[in-house]
């Protein structure tokens, strides 16, 4: 049985950014991330060299230190919550967890496995939840297969009756890998134009997680193609600069926010505006985001400015529509 990701998010009880705006918006206009995703790529503990290769983990760090000391991939599978219908466990039981798939996967594989519920204790479930949200995990089980520095390449919700069905089915997605390290290192030994295209057919192979995981390649590819001749920089270059000016968003003015400099929060996005070429939908968000940062400031006219100017850029999207939410949120308040 496949159940949906979506419980899990509503127990996780994560808030977005704390602006009234971001709350009418439904959380699209950079939301405030958890700290957890910083630490899921960075393994401070000591490296554990000896851990059965045939059991389920539930420990993300020391699953990735054994998976770095046996060089092995890992293979997360987010797996329904205790709390839900026995039903929804018999594939765990019956299959995942026989010794013959934990045997024959443990060969290629660190195994994790991560089932929030409502005992687990906060920080982990705000760590399970994160992983989810940012590997777009929807629905259980959903497995993910990550390599030992836990970049993310292949993604499946298979529901199977027997343990060879996943073997063959893992099998299938571990060339995906292959693939892609295949072009990575052709594309090092390559340069212009060449190197984007051999960096292209990489980000092709791992397409689901592209955006999320390799940002630094995608970066890379719009930096080669600077005059768009092989249409790569048009491809990529709205996913790059959302990446960037949410990072902008989250490690500078953020921060001012919580300490309650809404000046100089909103002096910073007024720079980041006139200093970044965003396309039209990051601008629509950074336009949104002022009104946001003008509430709080306590100035609602300014922020309907704000919000209106948001709206216009393009009235169709979505973020238009959250955009006139929060306008009737506002008008609604003192």
């Amino acid at each position: 049985m496949i159940a949906p990701f979506s419980r899990v998010l509503r127990w996780s009880g994560l808030a977005a950014c704390g602006f009234l705006v971001t709350a009418a918006l439904g959380g699209y206009v950079f939301t405030r991330r958890s700290d957890t995703r910083a630490d899921t790529r960075a393994d401070t503990r000591p490296v554990v060299r000896e851990v059965p290769s045939s059991e389920w983990l539930s420990d993300v760090r020391t699953a990735v230190a054994s998976a770095k000391a046996q060089h092995k991939d890992l293979l997360f599978e987010f797996s329904a919550p205790t709390e839900m219908a026995a039903s929804v466990h018999a594939l765990d039981a019956g299959v995942l967890d026989s010794e013959a798939f934990r045997r024959a996967a443990g060969d290629t594989f660190v195994l994790v496995r991560l089932a929030p519920s409502g005992e687990t204790p906060a920080g982990g479930l705000t760590e399970v939840t994160t992983l989810a949200q940012r590997l777009g995990v929807a629905r259980f089980p959903t497995f993910v297969l990550l390599d030992a520095d836990r970049r993310a390449y292949a993604k499946s919700e298979l529901v199977a009756a027997d343990a060879d069905s996943y073997h063959k089915e893992f099998r299938r997605l571990r060339e995906i890998r292959t693939e892609r390290d295949q072009s990575l290192s052709l594309a090092a030994a390559a340069k212009g134009i060449e190197r984007a295209r051999l960096l292209d057919k990489a980000l092709a192979a791992v397409a689901p997680f592209a955006d999320s995981e390799y940002a630094d390649v995608e970066r890379q590819v719009v930096d080669l193609d600077p005059q768009n001749v092989a249409g790569l920089r048009s491809k990529y270059e709205s996913a790059v600069v959302a990446r960037e000016l949410d990072a902008v968003i989250q490690n500078e003015i953020y921060p001012l926010a919580d300490r309650g400099n809404y000046k100089a929060a909103v002096a910073r996005l007024e720079r980041l505006i006139t200093e970044t070429r965003a396309p039209r939908p990051q601008l629509q968000l950074l336009t949104a985001f002022k009104g946001q940062l003008y509430y709080s400031l306590g100035d609602k006219k300014q922020a309907a400015r704000f919000l209106d100017e948001a709206i216009t850029l393009d009235p169709q999207s979505e973020s238009a529509a959250r955009a006139r939410a929060a306008k009737l949120q506002l008008a609604g308040l003192p």
